[in-house]
């Protein structure tokens, strides 16, 4: 593992290796922890519950982008339940109140379908803008 840890480091990380004084590490797990406590803050951490129900629709946004932007940050939560993203999304409606009525008056069982019922919603948004 050793021989092979330099190899599939990037050019920062390896330049970071190759500046520690000779002999630094007694084990692997030394090595593991000084890269961990070095890089850590440079690393993009996993979403929660809590930054999904920060995802807010913006007056006069689109609600496909909406949906968009709330799909990105979903994606990078790793341990969610439908019935916690479910209550986001519809905490997040502010400005499409239609969608939100009809998500509010049956509950969708899965994220997926609530999806589905927003992009019906965003379909016809945009069909209107067309008119």
């Amino acid at each position: 593992m050793a021989n092979y840890f330099p190899v599939v480091l990037d050019q920062a990380s390896h330049q970071w290796l190759l500046g520690l004084p000779e002999d630094s590490f007694d084990s692997w797990e030394d090595l593991r922890q000084a890269f961990i406590d070095n890089f850590i803050a440079t690393c993009e951490q996993p979403g929660n519950k809590y930054d999904l129900e920060r995802i807010r629709d913006r007056k006069n946004e689109p609600l496909r982008d909406y949906i968009r932007r709330f799909s990105d940050m979903r994606l990078k939560i790793s341990k969610i339940s439908h019935d916690e993203a479910i209550s986001a999304i519809i905490k997040g409606l502010r400005f499409h109140e239609a969608l939100r009525n009809k998500l509010l008056r049956k509950r969708r069982t899965t994220v997926a379908e609530l999806l589905a019922t927003a992009k019906n919603y965003a379909d016809a948004d945009d069909a209107e803008k067309l008119i």
